[in-house]
């Protein structure tokens, strides 16, 4: 695969938090388009504090921050929900609305985007399929199982075909075999062109799944190994 532009540029990221503590600390990476990344780092080492920073969970402190193009410091708030409506983010407890049928979670972004349901629903039934949940469609997310449940966060998360896909420890709460079959699902989604960026525990699976490993320690970069 070859790669473009970045779609991230740090340069001397830094966040601190309201009651002093400082998450991270003179982070300076550049992630281009195309690229399958890993986040790995103790817990408390500052990776889901920065993927919240990539969808403008919270703000730089100081330093830069782009992402797709958006200055990350300096967008107001309409700016900010432009970008979430091009990010497909991933978490490890799915959150999912549970008052909501499967159908209804996974069309939600589309709904957020204007889509009519006559265009919505052949989507929706598309995304389902290919995480093979097609006949889930009016199921309520408790009547799944977890790994059930974060295929339907993995459906949500890519049904507009977003450029950049932000996964939270997806696979932390799973067994193996079904934490490989989630990480084949976001493997495909980086072929077909999504970045897709992955802070997780389970370092078995880079060897399944190879990919860039970003290394952090303490909330900064301590490795990052192409």
């Amino acid at each position: 695969m070859s790669f473009e532009k970045p779609l991230i540029h740090m340069q001397q990221l830094m966040l601190r938090y309201p009651t002093g503590k400082t998450a991270l600390s003179g982070i300076t990476l550049e992630i281009p388009q195309g690229q399958f990344v890993y986040m790995i780092g103790e817990s408390g080492a500052g990776k889901s504090s920065l993927l919240r920073m990539f969808y403008g969970g919270v703000r730089p402190s100081s330093g830069s921050l782009v992402v797709q193009g958006l200055d990350m410091r300096q967008a107001n708030d309409a700016k900010i929900r432009e970008i979430r409506q091009r990010t497909g983010i991933i978490f490890q407890d799915h959150r999912l609305l549970f008052s909501r049928t499967v159908f209804e979670n996974v069309a939600l972004p589309l709904r957020v985007q204007g889509w009519q349901t006559e265009r919505l629903i052949p989507r929706v039934r598309k995304v389902l399929a290919y995480v093979g949940l097609a006949d889930r469609l009016w199921s309520y997310p408790e009547a799944l199982s977890g790994g059930e449940q974060q295929r339907v966060a993995i459906a949500r998360a890519m049904t507009a075909n977003p450029p950049l896909i932000l996964a939270d420890e997806p696979t932390g709460n799973l067994d193996v075999d079904t934490a490989r079959r989630v990480l084949d699902y976001l493997m495909d989604l980086n072929r077909a062109g999504a970045t897709v960026i992955m802070a997780t525990h389970d370092l078995h699976l880079l060897e399944s799944h190879p990919g860039r490993v970003v290394q952090l320690h303490g909330g900064t970069l301590a490795g990052d190994d192409w």
